[in-house]
């Protein structure tokens, strides 16, 4: 389940951050003629959508995300937040949004300083989320705008009516809220007019400018009589936790903000069931200085350390999402920091270090003058509970594996090692395994219990030269651990492309090896021990993203800065069996293969639906090179690299065949690799 939470989310980004050009277009322009120092001016960013494309309101309802900005630029200026025109509501298949489509401005007060004269530079970076029918991509774009002081500058022309910011404050309050047959409702008496016949002057649409009422509720908000009426149900906000506001048209097509008093808000009855309420937390980009001030101001601090690259780290996340857990942590007021390793910031490393760690995931609470409690790698709900508690009452927190034997520690680390035969970076060769067991399900016991020697070997071997690379860069002073060789663009990149190579010789594009067809016993074995010798040692260098339950907490140990070499060195090689050890439960005992169907046609057809987790799996790592770096592949260069690897497999495949000429074989060879070889070069040519 884990795997295919992660396939839909990395789909997701790779179709929004890589495959996507924008539909767009987007500028930054000047709204005001003259433009004087210290006197405040307009300016807009514009949005130009395409038909069927739209962007976000400030609130988008059920899902989007509103543009925003960030200014390179600001010659000195005090510039303000959007100021956002009125939005339409959207219903797609019902899902609700409040959206902007066509043409959009959204405006900015800009204040230029005193000392202001000759030109205004103001550049900024615009960041958006545009999504049709088909989907959502999110773009950005740098934008500049030149103003002259003194001067008449070239003005864009607006409809003020737009935006509420711009007209006047009407008043409103709640007649009513409470529970009506298990259902809250909020009853709003519209602004009092001059006029009383005037009162449904106002859009059939109020939008509000919190999330104290759900998208749903604002599509089927009703009128009773002169009021309106919203259901309070599911809503993601309290009325009480901030100021009530909506949106809404006048009868002249003017968007207007009506402020709702909350003097009149009846208090809901004790015996009145309430209805069920879900929270969202808020995160904030980790720094020293916002822990150390949080922490100065008597607050709890809780630090998530992460990473995009980090697949536990992702599974971890979960937890924040359960009910009770969001609820401890908003009734403490506990500040969150998400500390984000992505590109393995010093800093950040520094941190980690102070916990005795080298790697990731790590979760810490903190809070003034108190130890830090640390939780485990792999998260549970009741241990963020546990943790909260022992940190709010001074408690100490122990982990559950904190004192046990080294046997103990071995036996966690061989079954972490077995579980993570099923985590979502090592499932994609599972396939390949069970191909293999199937295809040599027939052979002679001595060859298929070598092939799982071969397996293990590699595996193993592996495993100690990790280890050896982490205790050799660590005594050097660097700060290393699980999964280093994630944080390397070439690695991710270079892996991506042996999941679509091996991907598309499942899908029999060409072939690795002896085709299935042939029989187990007549594989040459020289080249078949090579070849299980190094399916292990792939099977390492895609597993080291992850961690397993009880792995994390056996590599902490392993990696732990008291613990010996050799003793490192051991439980890096009990992981690796544990790695190994089904396929070599299946080698050492032959007749458990026997129970596999004989080699036949099923062997095609399983192997077409394993070629799809490899694809997931190297839409998984594009996504994580697109956190790496700051400009990595974009589209046409994925594109293209990717064409011209399937064309080089092809060629292989089809004219590479034993029914050709040897002269045939061989320029089909030859312009194979070369393709293949130039497009390798020219994708890792393209990284930054």
């Amino acid at each position: 389940m884990r795997f295919w939470v992660l396939f839909l989310i990395a789909l997701t980004n790779l179709t929004t951050d890589c495959l996507a050009a924008a539909r767009t277009q987007v500028d930054l322009v000047n709204l005001t003629p003259e433009i004087e120092p210290k006197k405040k001016i307009l300016i807009g960013v514009r949005f130009r959508c395409d038909p069927s494309f739209h962007i976000y309101w400030k609130v988008p309802g059920d899902a989007g995300q509103p543009p925003s900005i960030t200014w390179r630029e600001k010659a000195g200026s005090s510039i303000s937040d959007f100021l956002f025109p009125g939005p339409t509501l959207y219903n797609q298949k019902g899902i609700i949004s409040f959206i902007h489509s066509e043409e959009s401005l959204f405006l900015l007060e800009v204040t230029p300083p005193a000392e202001a004269k000759g030109v205004l530079n103001l550049k900024a970076k615009v960041e958006w989320l545009e999504c049709n029918e088909a989907g959502c991509y999110p773009q950005e774009k740098e934008v500049a705008l030149s103003l002259k002081i003194g001067e008449k500058n070239e003005a864009l022309s607006f409809d003020s009516r737009k935006y509420p910011d711009l007209q006047s404050v009407l008043s409103a309050e709640i007649i009513d809220s409470t529970n009506q047959s298990e259902s809250q409702n909020l009853v709003v008496s519209p602004p009092a007019p001059i006029n009383p016949e005037e009162r449904r002057t106002y859009s059939s649409i109020w939008f509000p400018e919190r999330n104290f009422i759900t998208a749903s509720a604002v599509d089927q908000q009703s009128q009773q009589g002169f009021n309106k009426v919203f259901s309070l149900n599911d809503a993601p906000e309290k009325l009480e936790a901030g100021p009530l506001s909506f949106i809404t048209q006048s009868s002249d097509g003017t968007f207007v903000r009506i402020v709702v008093k909350k003097t009149t808000i009846a208090p809901a009855s004790a015996s009145t069931k309430k209805p069920k309420e879900s929270h969202s937390l808020t995160w904030q980009p980790w720094s020293l200085e916002s822990q150390n001030r949080a922490l100065n101001d008597g607050k709890i601090v809780y630090i998530d350390f992460t990473a995009r690259w980090c697949a536990t780290c992702q599974v971890n996340k979960r937890v924040y999402t359960q009910e009770d857990v969001q609820n401890a942590l908003l009734t403490q007021s506990v500040v969150l920091l998400k500390a984000d390793w992505t590109k393995k910031d010093a800093a950040i490393a520094a941190e980690l270090k102070k916990y005795g760690r080298q790697g990731i995931p790590l979760n810490v609470f903190l809070k003034k003058d108190q130890a830090p409690v640390i939780l485990s790698e792999v998260l549970t709900g009741s241990e963020v509970l546990q943790g909260l508690e022992a940190i709010t009452t001074q408690k100490p927190h122990l982990l559950p594996t904190t004192n046990h034997s080294f046997f103990f520690w071995l036996s966690l680390a061989f079954l972490g090692g077995a579980i993570l035969n099923l985590m979502p970076c090592v499932f994609p060769m599972i396939g390949i395994k069970v191909l293999s067991i199937a295809q040599q399900s027939r052979a002679e016991p001595s060859t298929v219990i070598l092939l799982g020697l071969s397996y293990t070997a590699g595996v193993v071997v592996s495993f100690l030269g990790l280890a050896a690379i982490i205790l050799g860069l660590k005594a050097g002073g660097s700060s290393i651990g699980w999964g280093f060789q994630m944080q390397s663009p070439g690695f991710v990149l270079g892996t991506s492309i042996l999941m679509v190579t091996l991907g598309l010789s499942l899908l029999g594009l060409f072939e690795i090896g002896t085709s299935l067809a042939g029989k187990a016993g007549q594989v040459d074995q020289s080249q078949s021990l090579g070849g299980s010798f190094l399916s292990g040692v792939l099977a390492t260098a895609v597993a080291t993203p992850c961690t397993a339950p009880g792995l994390g907490a056996a590599l902490g140990f392993a990696l732990d800065e008291n613990r010996s070499g050799s003793e490192t060195f051991i439980l890096f090689s009990v992981i690796g069996l544990g790695l190994a050890s089904p396929y070599l439960l299946f080698s050492l005992f032959p007749q458990l293969a026997r129970f596999l169907p004989a080699p036949g046609q099923w062997m095609i057809h399983l192997k077409r639906i394993l070629a799809l987790p490899l694809f997931a799996y190297a839409i998984y790592l594009l996504w994580v090179l697109n956190g790496l770096s700051e400009k990595s592949l974009n589209l046409t260069q994925v594109s293209v690299g990717f064409i011209f690897i399937t064309s080089a497999c092809w060629i292989w495949g089809r004219w590479t065949a034993p029914h050709y000429s040897t002269l045939t074989r061989w320029i089909a060879a030859t312009f194979s690799v070369t393709i293949f070889v130039t497009s390798v070069y020219f994708l890792f040519a393209s990284l930054t």
